[in-house]
């Protein structure tokens, strides 16, 4: 098992269920000191709970990624406590029903990206400042989707989102590259998650035989993933776009 993460502090958003939830076990694991954000508190006291009792230092923090002020709290709490922020996942957000954008409300619209937009860029704003701190290099990783490398019919608003999460982290990299913060983003395919809910069972039929390997992909598939990012072993890796998606072209 490698603890090339020992004692790191990490901050992992949406870490109640999914995928942040196996990202947190999973930073857990190489050896950092975890702090699950989500909106359910009752579901990410239980992934606390569950890091706690393999002996992982853990703590959960309510937040809603939706309002500035708490993802601001959010960073200041996480940093106060342990002198800085070392890693920091951006993997809250939601999914969108399939509509076609010409039928979809400005309200929606709006909705997702706040959600899956606008709250990366919160992330990123209030994490930086606190990273470096604790004598190692930042390391950021943004959860987009295959969803923002292509045109996805249906999915208009979630689509470019998640572009829009795929270029702030291009960006972001650039400008944080001298300041040892590292700044990557990952693209899941279709993952057993609640954000394919929105399908029947028929659909999901359909869906597994558009994957070349022939199955969704896992929360701790990406999860691993996260965690290679996340770690010193990727040290020359920045602004780099990485997709989990099973084979999937868009």
């Amino acid at each position: 098992m490698s603890h090339s993460l020992e004692n790191a502090i990490a901050v992992v958003t949406g870490g109640a269920a999914g995928i942040g939830r196996e990202t947190c076990l999973k930073l857990g694991r190489m050896g950092a000191r975890v702090i699950v954000s989500d909106i359910d508190t009752h579901s990410g006291e239980e992934t606390a709970a569950l890091l706690r009792t393999t002996g992982v230092e853990a703590h959960f923090v309510a937040a809603d990624v939706g309002l500035e002020e708490d993802v601001k709290k959010l960073a200041g709490a996480a940093a106060e406590h342990n002198g800085g922020i070392d890693v920091w996942v951006s993997n809250a957000g939601i999914g969108g029903t399939p509509k076609k954008l010409h039928k979809i409300t400005t309200e929606e619209w709006n909705h997702m990206m706040l959600l899956d937009l606008t709250s990366v860029f919160w992330s990123h704003k209030y994490a930086v400042p606190h990273m470096g701190k604790r004598g190692r290099d930042g390391s950021i990783i943004n959860v987009a989707s295959i969803a923002g490398l292509g045109g996805s019919p249906g999915l208009g608003p979630y689509a470019v989102a998640k572009a829009g999460v795929v270029s702030l982290t291009q960006t972001a990299a650039l400008e944080m590259a001298k300041k040892n913060v590292r700044i990557n983003a990952i693209c899941p395919g279709w993952v057993e998650t609640k954000i394919i809910d929105f399908a029947g069972e028929s659909v999901q039929a359909e869906m597994r035989k558009q994957i070349p390997i022939g199955r969704f992909g896992t929360p701790a598939e990406v999860a691993s993933l996260i965690g290679y990012l996340a770690s010193p072993e990727s040290s020359f890796i920045t602004g780099s776009i990485f997709r989990a998606d099973g084979g999937i072209k868009t």
